[in-house]
């Protein structure tokens, strides 16, 4: 049976020769696909499980964040009340350059101490200026970790600071307002 001969008696007057693109193309729900494979759609859990492990991630790096912040606190805190006084002995001074690279950005400098029989040779924490190999500068060491040496001017002058949690404090106020955002989302449809 030829084409037009199976058109004629499917109904159509004019013997089935005017063959139109809505005849031949196969219906998927309301797509309409003219060659292929159907469409394949992303379904709304995929969407709604990605929403929620990127705010479990969310979450995680603004605890990570207040762990920070807390640990950070109590190191201040430690060396101003409990710091061990030590001289440090510089051993190396490294010039660190800004983002552009035309301009300084402070100093990395390594230096040796001592805490009772133990040597250390660590960085030497809060230098900002240059200090030739052989200098001796006045140091506190965190007497949590004998290996945290910072300068002892720059102890005297730091505080601990409320002003640390701020960011993860406004990060924790996003992370709410999206997971309601979301569970909004997810109600509605």
């Amino acid at each position: 049976m030829s084409r037009a001969e199976r058109h004629k008696a499917d109904g159509h007057p004019d013997g089935g020769t005017a063959n139109t693109d809505a005849e031949d193309a196969s219906h998927v729900g309301d797509v309409v696909s003219l060659r292929g494979a159907a469409p394949a759609s992303v379904r709304r859990r995929y969407w709604l499980f990605s929403a929620v492990t990127a705010l479990v991630v969310f979450a995680l790096i603004i605890v990570v964040s207040f762990i920070s912040a807390t640990n950070d606190n109590a190191t201040i805190q430690r060396l101003k009340t409990h710091g061990i006084p030590v001289n440090v002995t510089v051993t190396s001074c490294i010039g660190n350059i800004g983002g552009s690279g035309s301009n300084s950005a402070g100093y990395t400098c390594r230096g040796v101490y001592h805490v009772g029989a133990d040597r250390f040779d660590e960085i030497i924490g809060s230098m900002t200026n240059f200090s030739a190999p052989g200098t001796s500068v006045s140091g506190e060491v965190d007497p949590a970790k004998h290996g945290t040496v910072e300068l002892a001017s720059a102890v005297r002058g730091s505080t601990a600071s409320a002003g640390a949690f701020v960011p993860p404090g406004l990060m924790c106020a996003l992370l709410i307002i999206l997971a309601m955002a979301l569970r909004r989302t997810a109600r509605r449809s």
